[in-house]
C-alpha cells in the first residue's frame, strides 16, 4: 500500500462502531443540496460505487474522523419512500438548536414525524424526513438544567 493510499483509507473501527450511513434516493444530486444545507460537518463528492457502478455521492464528516455514509440511487422501478431492506436504523445528527433546524428543513421540503421530545436530563431529539421519504434524527445537547423542564 502506498503512503497515499493510507492516508486516503480510514483506519477499520471496532466491532460494532457505526461505518457508514447509507441515504436512499431517487436523486443523489439533489438530495445533497438538502442535507448540505442543514448539516454543514457533512462534505459531499460524486463517485461510482465500483461494485455495481450505482452512481453514489460520498458523504464524509468533519466528525467523528473515519464515520461516512452514502447518497445511494434506488434501483430502477423503486419509489421514493419504499426501501426493500425497510426502514432501518435512524441516524442522530448534533445540532445547537432543534428549534431552529427544523425551520431549515420544513424551509427545504422536508417534514417533521416526531416532534421533539427530552432525552433524560441530557437533551432533546426530534425525527424528520428529508423531500424523499428518508428518515433521520437530530440531537440538541442540554446547555444546563434539566431538559425536560
Amino acid at each position: 500500500m502506498s503512503t497515499e493510499d493510507s492516508k486516503s483509507t480510514p483506519p477499520i473501527p471496532p466491532q460494532g462502531a457505526p461505518c457508514w450511513i447509507e441515504v436512499c434516493s431517487v436523486d443523489p444530486s439533489k438530495l445533497k443540496e438538502f442535507y448540505a444545507a442543514i448539516f454543514p460537518a457533512w462534505k459531499f463528492s460524486d463517485g461510482t460505487n465500483e461494485a455495481s457502478a450505482t452512481p453514489v455521492v460520498h458523504i464524509t464528516f468533519e466528525q467523528p474522523s473515519g464515520l461516512s455514509g452514502g447518497i445511494v440511487k434506488l434501483p430502477e422501478g423503486c419509489v421514493r419512500g419504499e426501501q426493500p431492506m425497510g426502514a432501518g436504523f435512524t441516524v442522530y445528527n448534533f445540532v445547537k438548536s432543534i428549534d431552529e433546524t427544523e425551520k431549515k428543513i420544513l424551509e427545504l421540503g422536508g417534514q417533521k414525524v416526531l416532534d421533539k421530545m427530552p432525552e433524560g436530563k441530557n437533551g432533546w431529539f426530534a425525527n424528520f424526513v428529508d423531500p424523499e421519504g428518508n428518515r433521520f434524527g437530530v440531537y440538541e445537547v442540554n446547555s444546563g438544567g434539566c431538559a425536560g423542564s
